[in-house]
């Protein structure tokens, strides 16, 4: 921890160096509303004012393990058959292990965590809560464990050096989840949910994650392992201190035994999820994901969305990155939204550290904020963008959009109405100019571009955007108007817009979606 902290520091000196849960629903026609069995009870009622979303199949989903042919059954047909004694006999030998508990939803009460020696598959069918207790973590992995269709709460991983509430893989270990509700599980150290340490693999896919906590990463965290999320949705998760990532946490993508080794680097891949209204001190309000060269980070088709980022208990410190700080690799995002989250002091929507860069196309990014400090939308340096729509921000310092050094494209894309609040009315949109072309700026407030020009040769007109919405797609996304004169002004697009739909790359319209 120390040492990435330690880039951390490095990192936000060095872009220094080169110039570089708000409810907005009924504005901007975001419906967030489809609640589903999320607030820890057993009976699976959800509290009213909970926010919690079920996932859509977006993306496709990578192949579950096999079975293994040896099969154990917990339970004799009743809920007193199925307990904790029956079911740490049943995983003592690895294999595959199903629940015959009646016809009621059975809880299990783990009071101490249940050792996985060997390979196994444990599948609830949807009718078994393992429940911690607030006082143990439920697993323990020190070889493979395939969790499928079960629900894990009060999970509690003891002391300030632990990780893994509910799940805990050891040394490369693998840990797969499938289809599995993850609620009110706690860690002291990182992951509330689920952690795997060095040269491990961890896969997660159609889960849920919701009121986890811990030190780094609320639900998850992964150290020097490749992480892949799919279908998967984190909401109202937090860190408990200055750490970071309020979902997720990652620290390294790859085993530094393999990289000596020749390997090419790891990959850290999330699709397909949605992150809302998490909360994190420090860096990264749903997601924190840090890496080492030549490791990889991509972001496809998620939707993150009113997470908060804040400075430490005692306002001091930095906290950058409201919806993601994403860092020390070669990132690529693309297909997403990022609407309304907030970041104390940079990165209202996005903080970037790009090694050696990053890629942004097909992106929404609206409505986010910085409360003290810069870059409302995007804060770092050597990003490439390309039909982006970036509407709306705010930094209360410099930058509305971005701010950063002068190693940042951006082409075919849309920066409209992002405001920033120094006193000078300086650097409404872009702190430094860009290199670019077609790309369209408007403040309404100067009828035009106003005085910090993003690129040189800026088009500036009005976009006339629509609000988010749903408009097709995996996403929310802001259409132009018929009128628009963002319409077939750009050239060298992107073969799709964010929802998915064909563009003619040669005559294009700028922004993420093309008008149908």
């Amino acid at each position: 921890m120390l040492i990435r902290w330690l880039f951390v520091v490095l990192s936000i000196g060095f872009l220094l160096s080169s110039g570089c849960t708000t409810d907005e629903d009924a504005e901007s026609g975001i419906d967030s509303d489809a609640d589903s069995d999320g607030d820890g009870d057993a009976d699976g009622d959800t509290d009213a004012d909970s926010d919690y979303t079920e996932p859509s199949q977006i993306c496709e989903a990578p192949e579950m393990w096999p079975l293994p042919d040896a099969e154990k059954v917990v339970g004799n047909g009743t809920a007193d058959s199925c307990n904790e004694e029956t079911l740490r006999e049943a995983v003592s030998g690895g294999g595959l292990v199903r629940f015959d508990c009646g016809e009621e939803q059975a809880v299990i009460t783990v009071t101490s965590e249940i050792q996985i020696n060997q390979e196994t598959v444990i599948d609830g069918e949807d009718s078994v809560t393992l429940d911690g207790g607030g006082s143990s973590r439920i697993f323990f992995v020190s070889s493979a464990l395939s969790v499928r269709n079960l629900r894990f709460v009060n999970g509690n991983a003891l002391g300030e050096e632990e990780s893994g509430g509910a799940v805990s893989g050891g040394w490369r270990s693998r840990v797969e989840v499938v289809n599995c509700d993850f609620e009110d599980n706690i860690a002291g150290n990182a992951g509330g949910a689920v952690a795997v340490g060095t040269g491990s693999e961890l896969t997660v896919v159609s889960s849920r994650f919701m009121h986890n906590t811990s030190r780094y990463g609320g639900a998850i965290y992964s150290l020097w392992s490749p992480l892949h999320i799919v279908n998967s949705s984190f909401v109202e998760n937090t860190t408990a201190v200055n750490a970071g990532g309020g979902a997720i946490g990652t620290d390294g993508a790859l085993d530094p035994d393999y990289r000596d080794d020749g390997a090419v680097g790891g990959t850290i891949e999330i699709c397909g999820s949605i992150f809302r209204n998490n909360e994190a001190y420090g860096a990264g309000g749903a997601a924190f994901l840090w890496v080492y060269p030549p490791d990889v980070i991509i972001i496809d088709r998620c939707t993150i969305e009113g997470n908060i980022l804040l400075k430490d208990d005692d306002g001091e410190g930095l906290a950058m990155g409201g919806g993601m700080r994403v860092s020390n690799g070669e990132i690529f995002i693309r297909n997403s939204s990022f609407i309304s989250n907030s970041a104390q002091t940079h990165g209202g929507g996005l903080s970037l550290d790009c090694e050696p860069t990053c890629t942004i196309t097909n992106t929404t990014i609206y409505d986010n904020e910085v409360v003290d400090g810069f870059g409302g939308a995007v804060f770092g340096d050597k990003i490439r963008m390309n039909n982006v729509t970036v509407a709306n921000n705010f930094a209360s310092g410099h930058g509305g959009a971005f701010f950063g050094g002068e190693d940042v494209t951006i082409q075919n894309s849309i920066i409209a109405d992002n405001h920033a609040g120094n006193p000078w009315g300086q650097a409404y949109s872009c702190y430094a100019t860009l290199t670019g072309d077609a790309v369209m700026q408007w403040v309404s407030d100067f009828e035009g571009a106003g005085d910090d020009v993003c690129i040189p040769d800026v088009l500036s007109e009005d976009p006339m955007l629509n609000p988010p919405a749903d408009n097709g797609g995996s996403t929310v996304t802001m259409l132009p108007d018929a009128e628009s004169p963002a319409l077939q002004a750009g050239h060298d697009c992107e073969p799709f817009d964010q929802r998915g739909e064909p563009r003619d790359p040669t005559s294009c319209d700028l922004g993420a979606v093309e008008l149908p």
